[in-house]
């Protein structure tokens, strides 16, 4: 993960990681919202077709991308000048810049990268002289899951420089930007490329995240209904719980025993599964307190307690 990358290299990262730091940070916010576009857009079409959801013409890269997301032109901007120039710092040292060491515009980096390597129709494909296999990304977003880090890394020259122009007008306070789909998915085929590779990785952070902010808001939620109704009433509510996925050999081989919550005390947890990796932490909801713990709190804290063991041993 990325924090694990911060700790390796210390407080300070390199110029190499913080470039591939921030076009991941970057990358993955507009991924999100590239994957959330497509959602809509099939959601809409079910409604006009529902004999055949499928019937609906897809997203094309033309289509406009995050039209109401703010600032998407300059995350875009950032995402590619930080990842064009760590390709060209790992593929041709020192051409990142100019005589005076500042680090060379995006469109000009573009014209770095086909004075070395020309272009045909528009892509550049820059050859990976050890490439590595492809690592199985898991649950992380299936813009993700292409195969990187393999021989080559695709960088379309001209949609990038079509998406640099695209964003200028916003940017600059110029009007609306335009950028589209395709300038996008142009973007996140830069990931491939050894200098890079990180962004699952970063949406893994992202993912965690957001599963430690809803397990602390759902505690606090507990906490609260739980001092509305009172210890007493918590305990008779206790007291006569039935456990609705209690484990069957027949009628339910995959229930569970109930667990003790975390924020009542009780052992009224209702365990609807165990996180995945571990399979030692349950996610489902309190019977008293109503305190839910998601597959993705499950597998955090399940992850924070190999940790621990590791450390006692």
């Amino acid at each position: 993960m990325a924090y694990l990358r911060r700790v390796a290299h210390g407080t300070m990262l390199s110029m190499k990681d913080q470039r591939a730091e921030e076009f991941a940070r970057c990358a993955v916010v507009l991924a999100a919202e590239l994957r959330e576009t497509r959602g809509e857009s099939a959601a809409a079409a079910d409604l006009e077709e529902q004999a055949d959801p499928f019937a609906a013409p897809a997203l094309t890269g033309e289509d406009p991308f995050a039209p109401s997301m703010a600032g998407r032109e300059g995350i875009f901007d950032q995402a590619l000048s930080n990842g064009l120039a760590a390709i060209v710092a790992s593929e041709w040292p020192g051409k990142e810049s100019d005589r005076r060491g500042r680090v060379l515009s995006a469109s000009a980096l573009l014209q770095v990268i086909e004075k070395y390597l020309p272009a045909t129709d528009g892509i550049v494909l820059v050859p990976d002289q050890h490439p590595m296999p492809e690592i199985p990304q898991g649950d992380t977003d299936p813009l993700f899951q292409a195969p990187r880090l393999s021989s080559h890394t695709r960088i379309d020259v001209r949609t990038l420089q079509n998406g640099i122009e695209a964003s200028q007008a916003a940017r600059h306070g110029r009007g609306v930007g335009g950028l589209q789909h395709r300038h996008i998915e142009a973007l996140l085929a830069l990931d491939g490329h050894r200098s890079l590779g990180v962004t699952g990785e970063e949406q893994q952070d992202r993912i965690q995240q957001t599963a430690q902010a809803q397990d602390t808001a759902s505690q606090k939620r507990a906490a609260e209904y739980l001092e509305r109704i009172g210890e007493d009433e918590a305990t008779r509510r206790a007291e006569n719980v039935t456990n609705p996925n209690a484990y069957h050999p027949k009628h339910n081989p995959g229930g569970h025993d109930l667990d003790t919550c975390p924020v009542c005390g009780h052992e009224t947890f209702c365990v609807e599964g165990l996180d995945p990796i571990f399979g030692r932490v349950g996610h489902g909801q309190c019977l008293v307190c109503t305190y839910t713990r998601t597959p993705g709190a499950a597998e955090d804290e399940a992850f924070t307690e190999h940790l621990r063991s590791m450390d006692d041993e």
